[in-house]
């Protein structure tokens, strides 16, 4: 890929009108969001706006791409390094604590979307698809391995270690004291201590 200086420019304004629309999703969600609103907040026209991103449908997978490649590439990383997924989930989790705005776009969307109809329906089924299925088959090893207690059922378990991640994400904007990326882990890993087995 070209590195010149022609390049640097158009990708510096993708990655502004990537942060806009992340704030103004979070916020309003997709169908309370117009592409107007989002050129306005970059400071370039509409037509400017649609030059780098066809539609607002588009604009909205290219976040959530960018969003779960981020997520995945961290997961993996960890993973491979910890050897465990419970390490790998603690790792995505502080990281999306340290990014409020795409967090809460993330969450925003991610509620909306259990609309068929709705652009990126399709989208999260796919994520929460492999994201399942990944993760059940490493419960599995572990499990092999003898490092995750034998009584539980992987396909449940990673059901339920989806759940408290995106359950604990949620109260990070609704609890009225709010919660910290401290508070969040720590639950995760008291959670997490319990499927270890004894020795």
């Amino acid at each position: 890929m070209s590195t010149g200086n022609g390049y640097a420019p158009g990708r510096a304004r993708q990655q502004q009108i990537l942060a806009e629309a992340t704030r103004a999703f979070g916020r309003a969600g997709f169908d309370g969001v117009t592409v107007q609103e989002i050129a306005e907040a970059c400071g370039i026209s509409r037509q400017g706006l649609l030059h780098h991103f066809a539609s607002k449908e588009d604009l909205l997978m290219a976040l959530l791409r960018q969003r779960d490649e981020a997520d995945e590439e961290l997961f993996r990383r960890t993973l491979a390094d910890s050897g465990s997924p419970f390490r790998a989930i603690l790792a995505v989790v502080r990281a999306n604590a340290a990014a409020p705005a795409i967090t809460a776009m993330f969450t925003q969307l991610a509620a909306e979307a259990i609309r068929p109809e709705h652009p990126a329906h399709d989208f999260f089924r796919g994520v929460y698809t492999r994201i399942h299925t990944d993760l059940r088959g490493t419960l599995m090893d572990m499990q092999r391995e003898g490092t995750l207690v034998a009584s539980i059922d992987p396909d449940q378990l990673a059901s339920g270690l989806i759940a408290l991640r995106d359950g604990l994400a949620l109260q990070l904007f609704l609890r009225s004291e709010g919660q910290s990326a401290e508070e969040m882990t720590g639950t995760l890993e008291a959670m997490f201590s319990l499927l270890v087995p004894r020795s």
